[in-house]
Parts: C-alpha cells; sequence; structure tokens
C-alpha cells in the first residue's frame, strides 16, 4: 500500500468514526429533547365530559385543547363504541390510558402527533391467552323492551371473528381468550362491548333507524339507502310481521307511500297508472329473489260463479271469497317498492308501473334456529243490519203495484216462459183474476209481511270465515355454508258455504362457499301447490236474478225441510211435467246446491333459482345466474244430474211430444247425465343473467360502483277446456255429441236449438325477451353521489326488424348528502340531511297486438267437420312500445338521535304513444285496430313520517304517519269524444283516466219520469229524441282517491305491545246506487228478482210526488228513465273515508321465565281484531262507498276477524 493511500484510508475511517459519533450525538439529543416535549405535552390537562361519546369525539377535544393531532388506523379504533366521558382538567397522559386500554390500544407521540394502534401481544400473553381459553354463550335483548333482538353480530375485538345470533337472540362464541372484549352490533341499536363471561346477557340501547342502515334490494344489486338517489320504501319482515293475516295485501295497505290497495278488486298501483288499459300494462312487476315471478299478484282470490254457469266467470268484490297466498309471508325478509325511474329503470320495459322486489330469507351463520307460528283467526256472523232495505211491507206493495199495472205475466196463461213468480205475486194474480180471493191474499200478504229469510240466510248460506295457517322454519350455518328450509300450510274458509282454498308451500335457500370464499354458489327451490273450492248458491241466494231469493222466500221449512220453488217455470208446471212427461225434478233449493256446483281448481308451481358468484379481487366480482319456474293449473266443475244446472239443462232440452220436424231427434236432446267443464294451464318459464360487479373504494373519498349484464327470458304458456255431456263420474266415459244439423232439437218450448260446443279449445303462446343493462354510481367523501342506468329491451312479438323490437330506457340521477358537510357536523339534533332528483324512462311492450298475424285454430266446423281458423287479430306494422318519463326530486332526514324519520317526494310523469283502439276501414275484415295514438301526464307527492314520541324506562311509544297525492290528466286521444257516455269513466282529454262524468238533473216530470238539462239549460225529457252531447254532461270528479294514506301507533312497556293502524282514501267520488236498473220493468214486461233498496219505498206513484221524490215511478217506463236518475249529479257522493284496519295486543315471554324451560329460547303469543269499519266517512248518509247497498245482500262488508297468533323458537 502506498503512503498517500494510507493516510486517506485513515482519514476516512476518521471521518466515518466522527460521522457516527455525531450521528450519536444527535439522536441522543433529539431523543431527550422529545421525552421533555412529550412530557410537557403529557403534562396538558384535558376537560371533556359527555355520556356516550366516542373515541372520535375525544380525539376531536385534543386537538382543539392540546394542538396534538391523533392518528389512528382506519378499523382499528372502533368509533361506534360509546362510553361515558368525564375528564375534568386531567392530565392528556391519563384521559389516553383511561380511554384506550379498554379497547387494547396504545399510543406514542411523535413531533405533534399522538399515533394510536392496536395493542400488540407478546408470545408469551397468547401461550396464557390460549391456555385460558373459554366458550362463551348467551342472549342478546333490547334493553327498554326485553325482547329478544335477532341476528346480532358478535364480534371479537381487534379480530374479523365473529358468530350471529339466531333469530331468538341466543348466540355460542367458542375458543375465545380469557377477558376477550365481544362487541355487539345490530341494525336499529347502538354497539356495544363486554368482557366475555361463560354465560351472557347483553343489553343494547335501540336507536330510531336511521336512513342509511335501511338496505333496498332492486333485484339487481343491494344497496344502502343513504347511497341511492332513487325513491324507494322498504318493508321488512318486522313490519309484515305486525299484521298477522292470511292476505298479504292487508299487510302492507296504508303502510307504503305512494301505493294504493284495492283489495275488493285485488289490484296493486305504484303512483297511480301510465297507461289506459286495466291489464297487464298498468300493473307493477312483481320480483322474487331477483327474477319475475310467474304469479303476478301478491295473493290470488277465488271467485264465485254467477248463475250457475259452467263458466269459469269471476265475480270479483265479494268479501267471501278465500285467499290463496302467493308467497308465504314467513319466508319473507323484505318487500322493496321501487317508486322512480331510477330505482326501476333497471327492469325496463317491465318497470314503467313500478317494481316490487321480495327477497326471501336466508341462513345466517351461528347457532341453528327452529321457528314454529301458528295462526287461527274467526270471523263475526254477516251482519245484514249494516245493509239498508226496504221493510217486507214495502217490498210488498212494489210487487203488488207491478202486478196492477200488469208487467207480472200470468202464469195461467203462459206456464212454461214466465219469469219467476214469487209466493205474494200468486196471491196477488188470483186475486186479480177472481176478487173473491182478495180476503185469502191479504192474510197471505200479512203472514209474508212478517216473514224473514235472514237468519235462515245465515245459517244455511253463511258461516263464520276461519282461517289457519301454520309455519315451520329450520335456519342456521357453518363458515362456509348456511341454509333457510320452511314449510307453510294454510287454510281459508271464507263467509260463503262450501267455498275454501288451502295452500302447500315449501321453500329453501341453501348457500356454500368454496375455494376461500372466491366461489360462492346460491341455491334457491319453491314449491306450492294450492287448491280451492268454488260454489256460487251463497252468492246467487243473495243476488239479484234467476236465483235469488225474495225477503220473505224461506230454505227449508218449520221442520227443517227443504222448500223447493220454481225459477225458470213456476213450481205448478214443474210438478205437473214431472209426473206426467217423465222430466227430471225441475225446482230449485240454494241449500242443495252447495254440494252439487262446486268448481275445483288446482295450481302446483315450482321455481329454482341459482346463482354463482366468483370473486376475482375484493372490487371485482362476476354473477352468473338463472332460474327456472314450471306450473300447472286445472278447473274442474262436474254437474251431475242433482244439481239444477243439469237438469234444467236435460229438461229444457226435453220435446216429449216428439214434435220435432227433424224425426229422427230422441225425445232427450241433451244427454242425460253429468255435465263435465274442466280447464288446463301450463306455464314454462326459464331465464338466464350474466353480470360484472365492480365496486371500488379509494380511501373513503372515491367510491364507484358499476355493474353491466346481460339476460334472456322465455316464458311458454299453453292449456285448453273441453266439455263433455252425459259424464259418468264412475266410469269416466261420456256421450259422444256434436254440433251439426244431426244435433239439433226441438227444446220443451218448441224452438230449434243445438247442443252447446262440446269441441275442446286449445291455445298456446311463446313470449321471449332479450336485454343488455348497465348501472353505475359514483360517492364523493360520503357527500355528493350521482347514478346511471341504461337498458336495451328486446321482444320478438314486435316483429324481425331490431330498430322495431328494441328500446333503450335509461335514468339518471343525483344526491346531496347536507348532513356531512362541515357546516352542519356540528349541528347536533339533525342525524342526517339528504337532497336527492332523477330523471329517466320506462316503458311497456304491447301484449294485445302485434306485427304478425294472429290467428285463432278451431277444431271443426259443424258443416264441413274440418278444422277451420279465423284472424283474431291482423298484422299491425305501426304498433310500438309506450314510453314514460318520471322526474322526480326527493328529500330524506332524521333528527334528535335518529327519533324522528321523514321523507318528501315530488315527482311528474309523461307517457307517451299510449296503446288505443281505433276505428278502421272495415274493407278490411275489422272495424278496429290497436295503435300508439295517446298520450298522459300525472304529478304527485308523498310524505312519510316516523318517530319514537316517548322513551323512558320501561316504556315506548312509537308512531308513523304517510300521505300520498297523485293525479293524471289525458293528454291526447287522437279524436275529441263524441259519445256521452256517463257513469263510467271514458278516455277523455283534459280529464283523469278514472273520470265521472253524470247528467245535470232536472227533476221528474208530472208522469214520474226523469229529466236532465242540456248545457245550454233546456230541460231534455226521457221521451226526447234529442241526441245528448258530451258537452251536456257534468264532470263529478275522480273514481280512484287522489289522497291516501295510513298511520299507525305501537305502545310497548317491557315484553307487551299494543299495535293499532288505519288507512284513509280522500278527495274521489262514487255514485250512490240506491235503486238498480232491474228493479224496473220496462215496456215488455218486468223479469227478475225485485231490487229490496230503501230508496225504492220513496218512488213515484202520483202527479204531485215529483215535489217530494227524484226516484222514478214505475209507471211510464222507458230505458232512458232510469239511466238517467241513476247517473245524475244528485246520486254523487263524496268517498272520504277513514277505516280502522286492525288493534293488536303481543306479548314476548321474558328470558327469566324462558331460562327455566329446555330447549325454548322465544316464546311471542298475540291476539288482533281487524276489520273494524269506518271511523269517518265524508258523505252524510254515512254509506260505505266500498260496500254499499245495491238491491240485494250480494255486497256484504267483511266482517269483524278475530285472530290469535304463537311463535315459539327453539
Amino acid at each position: 500500500m502506498k503512503f498517500g493511500d494510507l493516510i486517506i484510508s485513515r482519514h476516512s475511517a476518521w471521518k466515518n468514526n466522527l460521522l457516527v459519533r455525531t450521528m450519536k450525538l444527535t439522536i441522543l439529543i433529539l431523543t431527550t429533547f422529545l421525552i421533555q416535549v412529550s412530557a410537557a405535552g403529557l403534562a396538558q390537562n384535558v376537560s371533556f365530559v359527555k355520556k356516550n361519546a366516542s373515541l372520535k369525539e375525544l380525539f376531536s377535544e385534543i386537538r382543539k385543547q392540546t394542538g396534538y393531532n391523533v392518528f389512528w388506523q382506519e378499523g382499528k379504533v372502533n368509533d361506534a363504541v360509546k362510553f361515558d366521558a368525564f375528564f375534568n382538567t386531567v392530565p392528556l397522559k391519563d384521559v389516553l390510558d383511561k380511554a384506550l386500554k379498554p379497547e387494547s390500544l396504545e399510543y406514542t407521540i411523535v413531533n405533534n402527533t399522538i399515533v394510536v394502534k392496536k395493542k400488540d401481544e407478546s408470545f408469551i400473553d397468547r401461550i396464557a391467552a390460549y391456555m385460558r381459553e373459554i366458550n362463551v354463550s348467551g342472549t342478546v335483548t333490547d334493553a327498554e323492551t326485553g325482547k329478544r333482538i335477532p341476528n346480532v353480530t358478535v364480534r371479537l375485538a381487534g379480530t374479523t371473528r365473529s358468530v350471529v345470533a339466531n333469530d331468538n337472540g341466543y348466540f355460542e362464541f367458542k375458543g375465545l381468550p380469557d377477558n376477550a372484549s365481544l362487541i355487539f352490533s345490530s341494525v336499529g341499536y347502538a354497539e356495544r362491548s363486554a368482557t366475555a363471561n361463560a354465560t351472557m346477557e347483553i343489553k343494547l340501547i335501540p336507536l330510531s333507524q336511521t336512513l342509511q342502515d335501511v338496505t333496498v334490494s332492486t333485484g339487481y344489486q343491494t344497496l344502502k339507502k343513504g347511497s341511492t338517489t332513487g325513491s324507494y320504501s322498504v318493508i321488512t319482515a318486522k313490519d309484515i310481521e305486525q299484521t298477522p293475516n292470511v292476505n298479504l295485501m292487508e299487510r302492507l295497505e296504508g303502510k307504503v307511500p305512494g301505493v294504493q290497495f284495492d283489495l275488493r278488486n285485488n289490484t296493486i298501483k305504484i303512483r297511480g297508472v301510465n297507461s289506459y288499459n286495466s291489464g297487464v300494462n298498468s300493473t307493477p312487476l312483481i320480483v322474487i329473489d331477483g327474477f319475475p315471478a310467474s304469479n303476478q299478484k301478491l295473493t290470488n282470490i277465488t271467485s264465485a260463479t254467477v248463475e250457475g254457469s259452467p263458466r269459469f266467470d269471476k265475480q270479483p268484490g265479494t268479501s267471501g271469497n278465500a285467499i290463496l297466498s302467493s308467497f308465504n309471508p314467513a319466508d319473507i325478509e323484505s318487500i322493496t317498492f321501487l317508486k322512480d325511474a331510477a330505482a326501476a329503470a333497471i327492469w325496463g320495459s317491465k318497470a314503467a308501473n313500478g317494481v316490487i322486489v321480495i327477497t326471501t330469507k336466508k341462513g345466517k351463520k351461528g347457532t341453528n334456529t327452529i321457528n314454529f307460528g301458528a295462526t287461527l283467526s274467526t270471523s263475526a256472523p254477516a251482519n245484514f243490519k249494516n245493509m239498508t232495505s226496504m221493510s217486507n211491507r214495502d217490498y210488498l206493495d212494489l210487487e203488488q203495484e207491478l202486478v196492477d199495472r200488469g208487467f207480472i205475466a200470468d202464469p195461467i196463461i203462459n206456464g212454461y216462459r214466465s219469469a219467476p213468480v214469487s209466493e205474494a205475486q200468486q196471491w196477488m194474480l188470483k186475486a186479480k183474476r177472481n176478487p173473491i180471493y182478495t180476503s185469502q191474499r191479504d192474510s197471505a200478504l200479512l203472514v209474508l209481511a212478517n216473514r224473514s229469510n235472514r237468519d235462515q240466510l245465515r245459517d244455511y248460506m253463511l258461516q263464520r270465515a276461519v282461517s289457519q295457517q301454520y309455519d315451520l322454519s329450520f335456519s342456521g350455518g357453518a363458515e362456509n355454508s348456511s341454509y333457510y328450509i320452511s314449510g307453510n300450510y294454510t287454510k281459508d274458509i271464507p263467509v260463503f258455504k262450501s267455498n275454501y282454498g288451502e295452500v302447500y308451500n315449501v321453500n329453501s335457500n341453501l348457500t356454500n362457499d368454496f375455494l376461500s370464499k372466491r366461489i360462492t354458489v346460491a341455491t334457491g327451490l319453491n314449491y306450492t301447490y294450492s287448491k280451492s273450492q268454488v260454489n256460487s248458491a251463497a252468492l246467487n241466494s243473495l243476488s239479484l236474478g234467476t236465483y235469488g231469493l225474495s225477503p220473505y222466500d224461506m230454505l227449508v221449512d218449520e221442520n227443517g225441510n227443504r222448500i223447493y220453488r220454481g225459477v225458470h217455470v213456476t213450481s205448478a208446471v214443474a210438478d205437473s211435467l214431472t209426473q206426467a212427461k217423465k222430466l227430471l225434478p225441475w225446482k230449485y233449493n240454494a241449500v242443495d246446491e252447495l254440494q252439487y256446483n262446486n268448481t275445483i281448481a288446482t295450481r302446483n308451481l315450482f321455481r329454482i333459482n341459482t346463482s354463482v358468484t366468483g370473486t376475482i379481487t375484493d372490487w371485482l366480482n362476476v354473477v352468473v345466474s338463472g332460474q327456472i319456474q314450471k306450473g300447472a293449473e286445472e278447473q274442474t266443475l262436474i254437474q251431475n244430474l242433482n244439481s239444477y244446472y243439469t237438469r234444467n239443462l236435460v229438461n229444457t232440452g226435453t220435446n216429449p211430444l216428439n214434435t220435432s220436424a227433424i224425426s229422427a231427434t230422441p225425445p232427450y236432446g241433451i244427454p242425460k247425465g253429468a255435465v263435465y267443464n274442466a280447464g288446463r294451464t301450463n306455464s314454462d318459464e326459464y331465464g338466464l343473467r350474466a353480470q360484472l360487479n365492480v365496486k371500488k373504494d379509494w380511501n373513503g373519498i372515491h367510491q364507484f360502483d358499476f355493474l353491466a349484464g346481460s339476460e334472456i327470458r322465455q316464458v311458454k304458456v299453453s292449456g285448453g277446456n273441453q266439455l263433455l255431456y252425459g259424464y259418468d263420474e264412475d266410469l269416466s266415459t261420456s256421450v259422444n255429441v256434436n254440433t251439426t244439423n244431426t244435433g239439433r232439437y226441438y227444446s220443451i218450448f218448441g224452438n230449434q236449438m243445438s247442443i252447446p260446443s262440446a269441441n275442446g279449445t286449445v291455445f298456446k303462446g311463446v313470449t321471449r325477451n332479450l336485454s343488455y343493462y348497465s348501472n353505475a354510481s359514483y360517492a364523493y367523501k360520503g357527500k355528493y353521489f350521482a347514478t346511471a342506468s341504461v337498458r336495451f329491451d328486446d321482444i320478438n312479438i314486435l316483429g324481425v326488424d331490431r330498430r322495431d323490437r328494441a328500446t333503450p330506457l335509461w335514468s339518471a340521477g343525483l344526491k346531496w348528502n347536507a348532513a356531512a358537510e362541515d357546516f352542519l357536523k356540528d349541528v347536533s339534533w339533525i342525524d342526517a340531511l339528504s337532497i336527492r332528483a332523477t330523471l329517466g324512462t320506462g316503458g311497456n311492450a304491447p301484449t294485445s297486438s302485434s306485427n304478425y298475424t294472429t290467428i285463432s285454430i278451431f277444431p271443426a266446423d259443424s258443416y264441413s267437420q274440418l278444422p277451420y281458423a279465423s284472424i283474431s287479430a291482423p298484422a299491425n306494422q305501426d304498433i310500438g312500445w309506450e314510453t314514460t318519463k318520471t322526474t322526480n326530486a326527493g328529500l330524506d332526514a332524521s333528527f334528535l338521535d335518529n327519533r324522528l324519520n321523514t321523507s318528501f317526494d315530488v315527482y311528474k310523469k309523461k307517457t307517451t304513444d299510449i296503446l288505443m283502439s281505433l276505428p278502421i276501414n272495415s274493407a278490411y275484415g275489422f272495424n278496429s285496430l290497436t295503435y300508439n295514438a295517446g298520450d298522459m301526464k300525472g304529478h304527485g307527492v308523498e310524505f312519510a313520517l316516523n318517530g319514537v314520541l316517548l322513551r323512558k324506562n320501561d316504556w315506548e311509544w312509537s308512531a308513523d304517519f304517510n300521505v300520498s297525492y297523485n293525479t293524471n290528466e289525458v293528454t291526447d286521444t287522437r279524436f275529441p269524444a263524441k259519445i256521452a257516455t256517463v257513469g263510467m269513466p271514458v278516455i277523455t282529454s283534459g280529464y283523469p283516466v278514472d273520470n265521472l262524468f253524470v247528467y245535470r238533473w232536472a227533476g221528474l216530470d208530472n208522469l214520474g219520469r226523469s229529466q236532465i238539462y242540456a248545457n245550454d239549460g233546456t230541460v231534455i225529457s226521457s221521451i226526447s229524441t234529442q241526441t245528448i252531447k258530451p258537452e251536456d254532461r257534468v264532470y263529478a270528479g275522480r273514481t280512484t282517491a287522489p289522497y291516501f294514506g295510513g298511520f299507525s301507533n305501537t305502545i310497548r312497556y317491557k315484553g307487551l305491545s299494543l299495535y293499532a293502524r288505519a288507512s284513509f282514501n280522500m278527495g274521489h267520488k262514487f255514485l250512490l246506487q240506491n235503486i238498480n236498473s232491474s228493479s224496473y220493468p220496462s215496456s215488455n214486461g218486468f223479469s227478475g228478482l225485485l231490487s229490496n233498496t230503501q230508496a225504492l219505498a220513496t218512488r213515484w206513484r202520483n202527479p204531485g210526488d215529483e215535489a217530494f221524490t227524484n226516484v222514478p215511478g214505475l209507471g211510464n217506463m222507458n230505458f232512458n228513465t232510469i239511466q238517467r236518475y241513476v247517473n245524475s249529479d244528485i246520486n254523487v257522493r263524496d268517498a272520504g273515508n277513514i277505516r280502522l284496519q286492525q288493534i293488536s295486543l303481543s306479548y314476548s315471554l321474558p328470558g327469566t321465565v324462558l331460562k327455566n324451560i329446555p330447549f325454548i329460547k322465544r316464546v311471542d303469543i298475540g291476539a288482533t281484531v281487524s276489520n273494524l269499519g269506518l271511523i269517518w266517512v265524508k258523505n252524510k248518509e254515512g254509506i260505505d262507498p266500498d260496500y254499499q247497498m245495491t238491491g240485494t245482500f250480494a255486497n256484504l262488508p267483511p266482517t269483524r276477524n278475530y285472530l290469535f297468533n304463537l311463535k315459539v323458537s327453539l
């Protein structure tokens, strides 16, 4: 080595040693300084006093008072844990030690920064903790009500280990370190931490649910309501359980803003109507677990058949129909109503009328749970007193006037064709023929005046409605799987005898995770079998018509023997023909028909859906899902020779004199034997969907959600019906008949007839849909939100050109979370405040017309005996989509620690290209064709408010209220109205779809005939030939309530809960049906059963009566007289009303009682009274607008219902 190199080397070593010494000295000085600074900082005092404080609030105060910033790792500090802070001039060190130690946190100070982190356990600590592991079990209850809280998450502090309490609030947590800290959290409750013990009883303090807590499901994704821009309403399982009713619609009525439930007609409307049609294009879409349900009704209602016809014609609006649940309420986790375009547009063409998304229950990881529920209800007896009717004396007086005026045909003159002649009329006619019988007539009428059949109708035709419902479910799960399996049986027996409905339902949802939860497979299975029996005898006995009863017509005599009467021929003629001509018995008794006129309907529905979710990264996954639904329905009506329908059919078709011009015609034109009528419908549906989901968060500042996918769906419907004669029920054989000349015969009345068609019909239809969709949302700092969606729908019924078939539908929305702004953070009484606005489109595809020619094929022509076809609808190349554009603005807010929550929405809608039937040149073979020719608009307001009014000790009083306003207006109908339709809605520009036009009443003339005013004020007589023009009518209002809503109150004391609910409808009108047009004779005479409404007793009888009554007289009758009176403005009434829907009392047995009962974890019992009737009605007569007297007792209001329910959890 050279000397120079040595010097350099030694010099470098000296420099290095000096550098090291300098660094060490610097570190020592800095450390000493920092310790002094830290000591000085820790010596600062902090004052902070607050109950239920959070660590973030403490850190904020430390920064304000000391100038120290506090940093911590997100997710390691549980800010939801609350503690009571009482620091009054306490050194900072003592504050930090006391606040952080319970949460196993430690801190260090660097410069002016306090760094908080999770305390690391030493190896020895971990070994010791392992040796001290314990198993924990316990229950979680509401601190105020004492009720157990289901599905509480129990997490080991500082880890991701957790379990979920079962539906009874019971949990088990094994292998925990001694003195471990457990954190208990549940939606709607303040989070709590507690030290683990072998047995624990945890009480959580409830919070009013915040807007951010609510979860909404669109069917494609699940979102927190606090991050959405659309308009949603969510009904939870708890809300559904509050109304333990067989009818799911009754459980929901009055609870959802903007949604109208018409229980009588079994329909639902979300924000009114968007179309002129009342069919499928005006109903919301029902989705079950992500796919459209095959049954697009929440509830199915059996319907009686009128007049004994073998056809399956429905009679809606009666309270005597059985309920068949489409979905088991006990299986429902939530029901989400999607109301505006941003919420529903992702469903595209199916969503113009809103979407109802049903999510069924899934298993939860944790302890296995068994739940059993039973519900039994019964009704009060039918009450005729609420139906205003004439007295028997007034009724007999009406009959006497009809006889005196010659409107009742004397059966002596023509017994075969006389209409039903009552017992009173027979005496009246007998005295009219020979006055010697006058005194006997008077005596007989006196007896009839004091006789009433109401008790017999109640005893023989009606019954107490009874329903029963039983539910059994098993749920639970392990680390990588969960299950929910349930069974349900429901039976509903309505007030009409010989009617019932029953449903069996089995449901399961299974979820399994694979490959470290990167693959999740979820499968759902559901099978529903329903059976119902419908019999029209009871309804017919209460109705006008052939089978109706006069108020004195008895069903049985004093000895209980059936009383038979002639309905198509008089009793005397029936007796003589039966004895002399060997005909079948030709008299009728409604009690017999309860056995022989039963329509049996069965339905089998099967649904399977599955989804496979592949997680690619923590922000990206792919979901492939599909669903198959199959359904089979059958309706069978066998009317044997004991049924009156078949006896009358055979007798009418019998020519005992054999005077037929066709000598080969046998005496019996209709084969003797039963009539067999059956119909069937099969449905086969499948749907397949592939979807990409992106969910990315950048440090809580930027959040981006995106989904895109495609789906296909096919629906096949097929079926047919069959009519057989001479059917033998034992051998299942029938007599072959045809409708050709050789099958013609002369009836007993002498007219030539053909056997009603026995040829069966077959139908089949296929609808295919292909869709592409996408949805995106962006949030900035949790304050500003933007959403957008687009969907392309393609449907096969609109031809082959995709430009005609496909349509784009879209939505966009913005939201501002004002409560997250700095200027509102310190406003303690505001918990949430957000403003949102959306715009978008929805649509309806035409279902009644197509680009293709539609033909109907028939089995055989009566002459050629060859199959034939006819064009039922010509090809329509101009048909297209209906489009609805919706604009919505809303506000959501929570106040006073979430004890008060409110939402407000205002919206506008405009629908264009509405489908209408318009006239065309009849040279084409059709008089009309469907076109996109109409436009309409609408707007509305929705307001909801709920809150906890009182919470003190063990008491709580909560209430909720919602009110909605909705209106619509037809803006274009292509052609102006030229027909003066009254009494029913008619599409008219400038008026709502549900309009009511009536005549302006001008009183009766001196002959008891109706008069109305023309537009110019002149009086139009009922016998005038003057044409009534549209402007001669007057607009009376809407037939659907524009204002509607509901309110409820709940009072709880420990485990006892009292709940009451009411609903209201305001602002609409109805026509008083105080007389029935069939109550009046025509110029040709009178036929049928008399109406017995009270108004008929005040009818015009003599000149001068017109000064005291508006009810037309029986003389000088014509069609105009009755129709103009019925549809005039003097019969318009306000339909506003408030109904008390239910009062419920429930009790949950406390844990102190159940802990001594093995296996039982929870018991709830309850009692409910429903259908409590009107609280208030606006019309002065006090008439119930939904159940007014129409001349018979067929419109009976629902009777009060008493329900008892039990729920046990194991």
